[in-house]
């Protein structure tokens, strides 16, 4: 059995963040990685420092790419299916059979998105499809959009497009109505149900379920919810929030002594690659920086 002073689990931003400054603490550490970030369909990643437009999976490699120049750092493409605390340290087992103990753990296993179901949104989710102004706005901006969302979600998701597609179309789904008038700003609402969404050209269009349809250059969704990859925070008793992310101080401490949790796993909905890797940087920092203590103390 292989033992290592940090484990962490998950291999996007945040996992690979926290790796970085692991391997830069000389900590020998083992990074979990199952391949399949939440933003794998999206074709560019934006709104982050010097990488702005790079694809996701290139960033992801890079990142790998550094992190080998700390030799202390494994990176294992295994998936970790059971976590327990033990005396002094943790024991992790993956979906292989093997089984490694660490002194600290670091979560890093994100969110899921959870689509409505809509034909064709699964296909065009990250493209032409997306939920985020901040991280895909400025390629659509000016252009006529959709909103698929409904009640107060709507609403608060347009006042952020409205600054940057005054043609804007809301489409409730057969959902809530919007609490607020909005039609002093020019933004139509349909509230018909929407049968699918097909690309088309450069654009998309949008059926109803009555048989009209519309064009558009693209569309923001409103997820139908975010189910958080919470099962191990879970089994080692970490404390969930409301929402379902996983409970943390600022520094990303979870309630559980010898936790951290970074990423998008660690909070409700604030969820950016800059975010996830800041807080993967320092979930590390306070993980090593708890073992350099033990280590100096237990060596008096």
């Amino acid at each position: 059995m292989e033992h290592y002073d940090i484990a962490i689990i998950g291999g996007s931003s945040a996992g690979l963040a926290a790796a970085q400054t692991s391997g830069r603490s000389v900590r020998r550490t083992i990074v979990f990685d199952t391949q399949e970030p939440r933003n794998k369909p999206a074709a560019h990643a934006h709104n982050f420092f010097t990488r702005d437009g790079m694809p996701p999976a290139e960033l992801l490699a890079i990142a790998r790419e550094e992190i080998k120049t700390y030799p202390s750092v494994a990176i294992s493409y295994d998936k970790v299916i059971n976590a327990s605390k033990q005396k002094d340290h943790f024991l992790l087992e993956t979906a292989s059979g093997t089984q490694v103990t660490a002194r600290g753990i670091i979560l890093a296993t994100g969110v899921k998105d959870i689509l409505p179901p809509i034909e064709g949104a699964k296909e065009l989710w990250g493209s032409r499809i997306v939920h985020c102004p901040y991280c895909h706005g400025w390629e659509i901006k000016d252009t006529p959009v959709a909103l698929i969302a409904s009640g107060e979600a709507a609403y608060e998701m347009a006042i952020l497009i409205y600054h940057l597609n005054k043609d804007l179309t809301i489409l409730t789904n057969g959902g809530e109505a919007l609490l607020a008038d909005i039609n002093s700003k020019g933004i139509t609402i349909i509230d018909t149900p929407i049968e699918k969404i097909a690309a088309a050209g450069e654009g998309i269009v949008i059926t109803f379920t009555n048989g009209t349809a519309i064009s558009k250059t693209a569309a923001y969704m409103k997820v139908e919810s975010l189910a958080f990859n919470s099962a191990l925070a879970v089994q080692l008793g970490c404390e969930l929030t409301e929402a379902g992310s996983v409970k943390v101080d600022e520094y990303y401490q979870t309630t559980i002594p010898g936790v951290w949790a970074a990423g998008d796993l660690s909070h409700p909905g604030l969820h950016q690659i800059s975010i996830a890797a800041a807080g993967g940087h320092l979930a590390a920092v306070m993980c090593s920086k708890q073992l350099n203590r033990e280590d100096f103390e237990r060596s008096e």
